[in-house]
């Protein structure tokens, strides 16, 4: 009686054994050639990320010295800015609220701290306080807004270098005022933004990381 199971159709485990490691062999390759292709995409991506972050994490510390690790209501630092409700500032009747004072001094001395860090100043071009005002409305009315803007935030610059003179005194030229518009989608202007604008210093040292990348 010939025999009629499904083994005899089973191969020998030697040639079985040898196409599962060539199997593996090849799944190998192929998942080493799909990691060195994403290294090649990662590694310029991290060159060209590191000295921002860098430069992002010396402006988080000197603002964490003065205002602790905590959050704090209203205000915030996001990547190369520092942006603080206008309410923490101005009181409704459009006056310097007595408490503003604290704040503002906390900010010239970061401010203060950054410029005298030779490093963290060569990779600063500007320092833009910017307060923003609606672009929507009659042009009467849009002019208005945006000298108002324009006056509070010079009036915030004066007061930093009041309040830090040496500020004033050294770093002025590293400063300036400005009154943005902004879109009618975007409703909520009561902010004033502290914008750090890199130096071309910083640029550079992106270019010289990722100059390997491209030989």
């Amino acid at each position: 009686m010939k025999d009629t199971t499904l083994w005899k159709f089973v191969p020998p485990p030697g040639p079985l054994l040898s196409v599962v490691l060539i199997g593996l062999v090849l799944l190998s390759a192929l998942l080493y050639y799909r990691a060195v292709k994403i290294q090649r995409f990662l590694e310029p991506a991290l060159a060209l990320s590191q000295p921002r972050n860098e430069f992002s994490k010396g402006i988080m510390t000197v603002f964490e010295k003065e205002f602790g690790t905590q959050p704090v209501k209203g205000l915030a630092v996001k990547m190369q800015s520092i942006v603080i409700e206008k309410s923490l500032l101005i009181s409704a009747d459009g006056k310097l609220k007595a408490s503003a004072q604290r704040d503002l001094q906390k900010l010239a001395r970061i401010f203060l701290a950054l410029m005298k860090d030779d490093h963290l100043r060569s990779e600063i071009n500007l320092v833009l306080i910017v307060g923003r005002f609606p672009s929507y409305g009659t042009a009467g009315a849009t002019m208005a807004a945006r000298m108002e803007v324009q006056r509070l935030a010079g009036f915030i610059q004066d007061a930093l270098f009041h309040l830090e003179p040496e500020l004033g005194i050294r770093f002025s030229t590293y400063f300036a005022s400005a009154a943005q518009p902004i879109p009618p989608s975007q409703r909520n202007v009561e902010r004033i933004e502290f914008r750090i604008i890199p130096s071309e210093f910083l640029h550079i040292e992106v270019l010289e990381k990722l100059e390997k990348y491209s030989m």
